[in-house]
């Protein structure tokens, strides 16, 4: 971590608790949030000079914070979303259906947190109920592996990347922005 204010080359703090590759790294107002290759996800608490560890126990690809603060989601290459309670570590929801087996793919929350989803390896993206844990969409990408996905902080929309093509879908559609059907 570096203090940009100060145009010193030194870092102002190290984290160097990950014992193999640092996969995803998410920031909030106080808080780092990291997964890692070796199964564990990492979140500093700055303001209390805090580390707290959630063991998985496979390869974390991707992880993020709710809306809210409050829940954590991951990704990991078991093909399992998990989302955890924050402070607690305690498992609230599984959600599994996608294909994460070899490359690292991004999961989201919808801009109202009421929605996960899933990039895969199939050419799909999966969308999920966050309370119910129940697919709700399947929606076809590509052909290939679909490595990043990314919803819109406030509107109904959801950006993908495929086969070196990034593509707008509207949600109440869910079909490319521009295509006509």
């Amino acid at each position: 971590c570096w203090d940009c204010r100060s145009r010193r080359p030194d870092p102002v703090q190290v984290l160097d608790e990950a014992k193999d590759g640092i996969s995803s790294v998410k920031l909030s107002a106080y808080e780092i949030l990291s997964g890692s290759v070796d199964g564990r996800v990492r979140r500093y608490d700055l303001r209390a000079g805090q580390l707290y560890s959630d063991y998985i126990g496979s390869p974390i690809t991707s992880v993020c914070f709710t809306k809210d603060g409050q829940c954590v989601l991951v990704a990991s290459l078991d093909s399992t979303l998990r989302l955890l309670d924050k402070d607690t570590g305690e498992l609230l929801g599984e959600y599994t259906g996608h294909r994460s087996t070899t490359y690292r793919l991004d999961c989201v929350l919808s801009e109202q947190d009421t929605h996960v989803g899933c990039a895969s390896e199939d050419g799909h993206v999966y969308f999920w109920d966050l309370v119910e844990g129940s697919l709700v969409l399947s929606l076809p990408v590509g052909t290939g592996v679909v490595q990043s996905l990314a919803f819109h902080p406030r509107l109904p929309c959801v950006l993908t990347a495929t086969q070196g093509q990034v593509t707008l879908w509207r949600e109440e559609t869910f079909h490319p922005e521009g295509d006509p059907d």
